[in-house]
């Protein structure tokens, strides 16, 4: 057992406060917690439907599906303790971020895909803190520590929250294992027009990077904002009223949106028949695609690679993840393991906070 990690922070001269730890995921949930919405006025699919509302059929089972990568990444933070710097009392959190690839074979069968899987322990501090100094803090750490930890700054603002802001610096790390994942797969030619990668989450990743290199992923939200207002004029509308009226197999028309100057089309597709569900958005999933080419920008994306991509969407609801997960009816079951190898591969939090 290595020395404690707030052992070795205050020996480097930071007056730090101990305060009850707590796992910051588990104090903050909430329905929609996933869920993160953009403006979205104008349809954005070629051609435009006649309709609000579209009705797509299930692939059949004997054709191979396009849909074989999987991707998940999922984080734990902690408020691990209180530091006093320049006179202000800010919180000290730590993270474990993760990003894991599960792929379906010829066969069916599901595996992670364990060299596109990667984890980071982290610490955040305030950004008060000297850069250089935390520098020499993660290598003395790292020495010390049986695990290894990358050290952050989080930039304080007088009007938000330390903690909220702390979390998104985690998120935000969290988020770059995303990216180079994606990147990595389209790197060795694993994605394709027929071996896309659905994404566990939107696709809101606001780093800079090589948007061709996206063309083959799928964005799957399992949650979102019913008071979200989608469409313009006479069309404009609260999702929640719009996905509630859609019946199963049913897919609204594509939404533009952005994110840092990215085209993003997005389209609701209920997955589940009305009358299982306890409420009238249960079974609906959001998914979006970016807009990569000039044509898909200026006149929107291709409707019937919406209407194909969903098709198999659709025929992702079976096998579910029933009573494991209470997202299960907007689930789709790769994710699902994705996400349960992820949770598997973190430390529990009795022994990532022990650490400290």
């Amino acid at each position: 057992m290595g020395k404690p990690i707030l052992s070795i922070i205050k020996e480097k001269g930071f007056q730090c406060l101990p305060c009850e730890r707590l796992n910051l995921d588990i104090e903050r949930f909430a329905e929609y917690r996933d869920s993160d919405e953009h403006p979205a006025e104008a349809p954005f699919e070629r051609p435009q439907l006649s309709t609000s509302k579209k009705r797509i059929d299930e692939t059949d089972r004997h054709i191979p599906t396009i849909l074989r990568n999987f991707l998940d990444g999922s984080r734990r933070t902690y408020k691990i303790a209180d530091v006093i710097m320049d006179g202000h009392y800010l919180p000290l959190i730590a993270g474990q971020v993760g990003v894991a690839v599960v792929k379906r074979d010829n066969d069916g069968q599901i595996k992670p895909v364990r060299k596109f899987c990667s984890f980071k322990n982290l610490v955040v501090f305030p950004d008060r803190t000297n850069p250089d100094e935390l520098n020499r803090l993660q290598s003395q750490i790292n020495q010390q520590s049986p695990v290894q930890f990358t050290l952050l700054r989080y930039e304080v603002k007088p009007d938000r929250d330390p903690v909220d802001l702390a979390v998104a610096k985690i998120m935000s790390e969290m988020h770059d294992l995303e990216i180079g994942t994606v990147l990595l797969l389209a790197e060795q030619h694993l994605l394709g027009s027929d071996q896309l990668l659905v994404v566990d989450g939107p696709l809101r990743f606001r780093k800079k990077f090589d948007i061709v290199q996206f063309r083959n992923v799928v964005g799957l939200s399992k949650t979102f904002r019913p008071s979200f207002t989608i469409g313009k004029g006479r069309r404009k509308a609260d999702v929640g009223l719009i996905t509630s009226e859609l019946d199963f197999g049913e897919r609204t028309s594509v939404f533009k949106t952005s994110e840092e100057e990215k085209v993003i089309g997005m389209w609701y597709l209920r997955i589940r028949p009305r009358r299982m569900m306890t409420n009238p958005l249960q079974g609906i999933v959001k998914m979006e695609c970016y807009a990569i080419d000039h044509e898909d920008k200026e006149l929107g994306l291709d409707g019937e690679r919406i209407d194909i991509i969903s098709s198999y969407i659709l025929r992702e609801r079976n096998v579910t993840p029933y009573k494991a997960d209470l997202r299960w009816a907007s689930h789709i079951y790769p994710i699902y393991m994705a996400e349960s190898y992820l949770k598997a591969s973190f430390m529990s939090d009795i022994r990532f906070q022990a650490l400290f």
